[in-house]
């Protein structure tokens, strides 16, 4: 995992709503295959970079994992009011600011699991 990833799960992991629903299942990239739902997974989609000013704005994709529509939904609602328009140092990093952009509600037919990948962009400094 890179930095800010560390960063992103541990906000999540410091909030007590997530981890009410997911407890420390938060992955990067993918989940295991054994992990029990309701899980999150946590994937960068770009990483733009500004040199002049040494910031990082990657969109990252949070996603949400469950078996049961509304508990995905409780859960991408939780990541959201974690996530959305915190400031601050986490980890090291200075986050200046994450900003919530899009999510989607998805149903895969062959496992009959919900997924919501729930986008944000994370500006930094590098």
């Amino acid at each position: 995992m890179t930095d800010i990833h560390v960063a992103l799960r541990n906000l999540l992991l410091a909030d007590a709503n997530v981890t009410d629903i997911v407890g420390t299942r938060i992955y990067p990239m993918k989940m295991p295959l054994d992990s029990p739902l309701p899980t999150l997974t946590i994937h960068r989609i770009s990483n733009p970079i500004d040199h002049l000013t040494d910031t990082a704005s990657p969109r990252f994709q949070i996603s949400v994992w469950s078996e049961d529509y509304a508990q995905a939904q409780q859960l991408r609602d939780a990541v959201i009011d974690c996530l959305n328009r915190y400031k601050g140092v986490q980890d090291g990093i200075n986050i200046k600011q994450i900003i919530y952009l899009e999510a989607v509600d998805i149903f895969e037919e062959q496992t009959s699991i919900h997924h919501i990948p729930t986008d944000f962009r994370v500006i930094h400094l590098r």
